[in-house]
């Protein structure tokens, strides 16, 4: 709920559009990174975008798309970041679309069995 939160911030401040790539993809990665810091408990925020992949290979078998989406994003946003690559404006509309996507591919819905469910119940009366 956070990670697609903060992307829905990122795609109503459209950085990009205002000549601000870098700082775009700066904001999108951060979001990412974190998500995967809190889902994975991978202490990703200091590393580099190969060893991110690397930590979330299995999710080549996982999730495919999520994966795949994954690659997207961080390898387009280091050649923003550090090679000042001018990415085309589909590329920077792709990375938010597949930064949703790998959000909601991955997330751990929290569910209550009926059993804690019955112990509240009984708790509230």
């Amino acid at each position: 709920v956070i990670a697609l939160s903060k992307l829905d911030s990122i795609k109503q401040n459209k950085n990009w559009q205002q000549g601000r790539s870098k700082q775009y993809h700066t904001e999108l990665t951060d979001v990412i990174r974190e998500y995967i810091e809190r889902t994975f408990e991978i202490p990703c925020m200091e590393m580099t975008s190969e060893e991110i992949i690397s930590q979330l290979n299995h999710l080549r078998f996982e999730s495919k798309t999520a994966y795949t989406c994954l690659q997207q994003i961080l390898k387009l946003a280091d050649l923003v970041k550090f090679a000042k690559w001018e990415a085309a404006p589909d590329e920077h509309e792709l990375s938010l679309y597949n930064a949703y996507l790998f959000v909601n591919e991955t997330k751990i819905e929290e569910q209550k069995n009926t059993e804690e469910l019955n112990e509240q119940n009984e708790s509230d009366k």
